[in-house]
């Protein structure tokens, strides 16, 4: 079998795939590794064009883009590397593997082909409310984030909780406009990672 996550930054992708590659005993990977694999074969000049924020520093990104600015970049990324994601897909639904993908780059509109595909389950995590989104931030302190990694002042947390919110609302819109399953995890975070975790294993 093969699972698919998708959905917005900090709705917790990464930990459910965690959670699920320790219950089943199957590898994952995330869509960001899958980048630095595809970057040695492009030109130089198709780099930004192709994955502008791979090549942007996270700061200078929150200081000259909107959310939706970023939600663009991520789409375009998520579209330049999708013909290499689907065929490892294949590739793995061949052989018969079990294995898990997760990442903000598995788009609804991408996934949907292989809606009705007995090998592969799909699921998406999504935050819509930018205050939750924060204090969730808040309390992930103890843990590695790249929120926190990176921003220290309330003003650039707080900016960067609004950007995830759209990113919330995208994920939320074109999982419900493709009949995808979707858990809003801003509210009893660990019950809904619980939740989906039982909706992939049954």
């Amino acid at each position: 079998m093969i699972y698919l996550i998708g959905g917005s930054p900090r709705s917790g992708k990464g930990i459910l795939s965690q959670k699920l590659s320790q219950k089943l005993n199957i590898p994952y990977i995330s869509t960001d590794d899958i980048i630095p694999i595809v970057i040695p074969y492009l030109k130089k000049n198709e780099l930004a064009k192709k994955f502008p924020l791979y090549v942007m520093d996270i700061k200078e990104l929150m200081k000259k883009y909107t959310g939706k600015d970023r939600l663009k970049f991520d789409i375009k990324e998520a579209k330049s590397i999708w013909p290499g994601v689907k065929n490892l897909i294949l590739y793995l639904v061949e052989g018969r593997a079990d294995y898990i993908i997760e990442g903000v780059h598995l788009l609804p509109n991408l996934v949907k082909g292989f809606l009705g595909n007995r090998n592969i389950k799909i699921i998406f995590l999504t935050k819509l409310n930018k205050d939750k989104i924060f204090r969730g931030i808040l309390n992930n302190k103890n843990n590695r984030d790249w929120v926190l990694d990176n921003f220290n002042n309330k003003k650039d947390i707080q900016t960067t909780c609004d950007h995830l919110r759209i990113y919330g609302e995208y994920f939320a819109r074109e999982t419900k406009k493709y009949k995808l399953k979707c858990f809003n995890t801003e509210d009893n975070f660990h019950n809904q990672l619980k939740q989906a975790l039982h909706f992939l294993t049954n």
